[in-house]
């Protein structure tokens, strides 16, 4: 499914390990199935992974033991976590804090910023909101490949914006087009601004040092559909 998306797995990766260097420690937050944990363990980093999820877990873990990195996989949530300087960097990248309130994304944060050795590093990325993501609209579609279900779906989709709260909300009806198995998907995100995170991170005790538009470093501007984020323990 990410390869479909067309995401650069090892573009991230090598952004990542930009900011190790040899022996140190890593903290995959919301790992999912693994693919950032296992590629900076394959380059020799320590590497723990935290994952709420138990399918993607187990999937992580299975092929971590194919490949015989030593990658420790936690089934644990990251508004809850506990550990104390114990990495070099930490990272929540996806666009996966838009999905957690305001009074959550802090807390994860302050979690991190404990995490986090003095000197260490906080990566966030988050998806940049474009006319779409920024509309309410009803529609149904058929999809290209499938996603929900084995084959593809016909999709029945509501979006809905609410402007003062930067809030979308997705609820998407899928039914496969060959077995017509059908189920109500939902999922909602909220747009942060800079200014929302350098207030989360001056409660954990975290400085901004760096941000940028993609994993090239490209420089952060309005039209950038990344926002990415480099946040110091100082």
């Amino acid at each position: 499914m990410v390869h479909d998306w067309g995401i650069p797995t090892e573009q991230e990766i090598d952004f990542l390990a930009g900011y190790l260097k040899s022996g140190d420690t890593v903290l995959d937050l919301a790992c999912g199935g693994g693919r950032h944990a296992i590629g900076l363990a394959r380059l020799g980093y320590i590497v723990n992974a935290v994952e709420i999820g138990g399918y993607p877990l187990e999937a992580a873990s299975r092929l971590a033991m194919e490949k015989k990195y030593p990658i420790k996989f936690e089934k644990r949530d990251i508004r809850k976590i506990e550990y104390n300087e114990e990495f070099n960097l930490a990272f929540l990248i996806c666009g996966q804090l838009g999905h957690f309130s305001p009074e959550d994304s802090r807390r994860i944060f302050i979690n991190s910023a404990k995490a986090l050795k003095v000197g260490g590093t906080l990566i966030i990325h988050l998806m940049a909101f474009n006319d779409e993501d920024r509309a309410s609209y009803v529609q149904w579609y058929r999809e290209k490949k499938p996603f929900y279900f084995e084959h593809p779906s016909v999709v029945h989709r509501e979006q809905y914006y609410i402007p003062d709260q930067r809030v979308k909300i997705i609820r998407d009806f899928a039914v496969d087009t060959v077995t017509r198995q059908n189920r109500l998907f939902g999922i909602s995100e909220k747009y942060y601004s800079e200014n929302d995170l350098r207030e989360f991170a001056n409660a954990a005790g975290l400085d901004l040092s760096e941000k940028y538009g993609d994993y090239l470093k490209t420089p952060l501007n309005e039209k950038s559909q990344s926002n990415i984020y480099i946040f110091r323990k100082n």
